[in-house]
């Protein structure tokens, strides 16, 4: 199985002012991120808190976000399995396969630090113990390992692992990510590196929900040969959004804010203790009308 090429939107999870998961706004976040562009869905990713659920939150959130999906049969769904160890993914792992999943996304264990050794293990477990396609999801700032180009291409001999997220924007990474893997499974990259990426052969990008229309909008005119207007679309999308990614301070409460303005679905709090900066909100709606502008 291969995932759709393109623009799989990862999601927010929507609370309620009491943090309870907010059931319609998640489905109109669905059908948002498929009328923008996407060809994919992914349930409950990072920015879609999935570390701040219990088991019974996580699953619900994916009941929702497949049966909204099932109105839309060419669209990918992926659920994000992660857990802290091997057995706790390799449960959510066989929860995505009963639920019909087309594949799941799984980051390194992200507590104690882990070595080579130990997160192949890892991923080596979860793909042959589990039946969801597996997507490897490179983001060192959250799992505190780095995966290197070449340990990349390790893993992406292990049979069931069929992509990778990668989060990393440093050119000379990716060129040598792209050589390293050659081909044996599918990158996708961030927003802020997607144009880099299809220029070194991306199947798309994994993108954050709030950047899907404009990513999407990059990947026609790449497609179409209009490079300068796919530049100009990544030029002002990267100005749009505050950069500096998960190492930011208030980076998860930005982005519920974030994906509220930029949908117009209220999103609500992330779970405390995580907020976002004062004037969050005000900085977005400032800087969307440039963006907006090319798309």
């Amino acid at each position: 199985m291969k995932l759709a090429h393109g623009i799989i939107a990862m999601l927010v999870t929507p609370f309620n002012s009491d943090y309870s998961l907010n059931e319609e706004a998640l489905r109109a976040e669905v059908r948002w991120a498929i009328e923008a562009g996407a060809q994919g869905i992914v349930a409950t990713p990072s920015i879609g808190e999935f570390v701040h659920l219990s088991e019974t939150e996580r699953l619900h959130a994916w009941e929702v976000t497949l049966t909204e999906t099932r109105n839309y049969p060419e669209v990918c769904t992926v659920a994000m399995t992660s857990g802290a160890t091997t057995l706790e993914t390799l449960s959510y792992a066989r929860h995505a396969a009963r639920m019909g999943f087309d594949a799941q996304q799984v980051i390194p264990p992200y507590y104690w630090r882990c070595g080579e050794l130990e997160v192949e293990r890892h991923y080596r477990m979860v793909a042959e113990g589990s039946d969801p396609p597996v997507v490897i999801y490179h983001n060192p700032a959250l799992s505190k390992f780095t995966i290197s180009p070449r340990f990349a291409g390790r893993l992406a001999a292990i049979p069931n692992i069929v992509a990778m997220k990668e989060v990393l924007t440093d050119l000379q990474h990716l060129e040598a990510l792209y050589d390293e893997v050659g081909g044996g499974i599918d990158i996708y990259n961030t927003f802020r590196a997607l144009l880099a990426g299809l220029m070194l052969g991306a199947a798309g990008g994994f993108i954050n929900v709030f950047a899907v229309p404009a990513a999407a909008a990059l990947l026609e005119a790449f497609k179409r040969g209009e490079i300068a207007r796919a530049q100009e679309i990544q030029r002002r999308l990267n100005r749009c959004f505050p950069r500096g990614g998960e190492e930011t301070l208030g980076h998860l409460g930005t982005t519920k804010v974030t994906a509220t303005v930029a949908t117009g679905i209220e999103m609500g709090p992330a779970r405390p203790p995580y907020m976002a900066p004062d004037g969050a909100a005000d900085l977005i709606r400032s800087r969307l009308p440039k963006l907006m502008e090319v798309l």
